[in-house]
């Protein structure tokens, strides 16, 4: 029955994203991306995927509550996203030279760790107070293994709880995952890791002829009521697997900040 409703919900969201036409050529068409000389590194790639993983979440939060969705998040959709991703950063040097000041995705939604916090005395983290990384619970236990997951840290949240912070191998809908532990007995509540402050981002959104891609770089504020000063490169990526620059826009980039930005418009 689950896996009936797992293909159910995929199937929903695999029809919200690409409509009722056949998938377009970020998936299947893998010769629009073999032609560029320009390679990703390991650790960037690592970076793209992360990123294509919170931007299928956010899409599909537009949806739905993202506490009773899948928990793991369909490979193709990730796969799809990061081409995009991929192939704008190597056809167009402005993107390679924002990808230097670290503009990638704010971490929101959670997809890689959450902080569990539960009673102290609570019988299952026993093993947790002598420093090992396991628990007494069948059903935590079971989770952890499910989906790849290691409990990364145990520390003291306060004088009647503790926490320990759990991290997985893979992208996950964390909202979900969190939902499942939350369930447990003991624990009283869970910590996303989302920061308060807003930082960098990519956003993306659905047009006519593909894909809207949004870099936006913070340059200041966001704190204290101080204006949130942006500056934002926009692209777009056809379903023919074409990328097109669409335009610079924002307050101007500081000298003293750490990257190479090339210039296309003033700024």
């Amino acid at each position: 029955m689950r896996q009936i409703s797992l293909c159910f919900v995929t199937i929903l969201f695999s029809t919200f994203l690409y409509g009722q036409r056949k998938p377009a050529s970020f998936l299947g068409a893998k010769s629009s991306f073999a032609s560029s000389e320009t390679t990703i590194t390991k650790r960037l790639e690592n970076k793209f995927r992360r990123d294509a993983a919170r931007l299928v979440l956010r899409m599909e939060a537009e949806q739905q509550d993202l506490r009773y969705g899948n928990i793991e998040i369909t490979q193709s959709d990730i796969d799809r996203f990061y081409a995009i991703l991929s192939k704008i950063y190597q056809t167009d040097k402005i993107a390679r030279s924002v990808a230097k000041c670290n503009v990638h995705t704010f971490p929101n939604v959670s997809i890689d760790y959450f902080v569990v916090i539960y009673k102290k005395d609570v019988p299952w983290a026993a093993p947790l107070k002598d420093d090992i990384a396991e628990t007494n619970s069948v059903q935590f236990n079971n989770l952890l293994e499910m989906y790849d997951l290691t409990i990364a840290e145990h520390q003291k949240w306060t004088d009647s709880q503790d926490a320990v912070t759990i991290r997985s191998r893979n992208p996950l809908n964390i909202t979900a995952l969190a939902n499942e532990f939350s369930n447990i007995e003991g624990v009283v509540d869970i910590d996303m890791g989302v920061p308060e402050i807003m930082g960098n981002d990519i956003q993306i959104r659905r047009t006519p002829e593909g894909w809207r891609l949004d870099y936006i770089l913070k340059i200041s504020g966001g704190l204290g009521g101080e204006a949130l000063k942006t500056h934002t490169w926009s692209w777009l990526a056809k379903e023919n697997g074409d990328v097109k620059f669409i335009e610079e826009k924002g307050a101007p980039v500081p000298e003293w900040m750490r990257c190479e930005l090339q210039k296309l418009s003033q700024i």
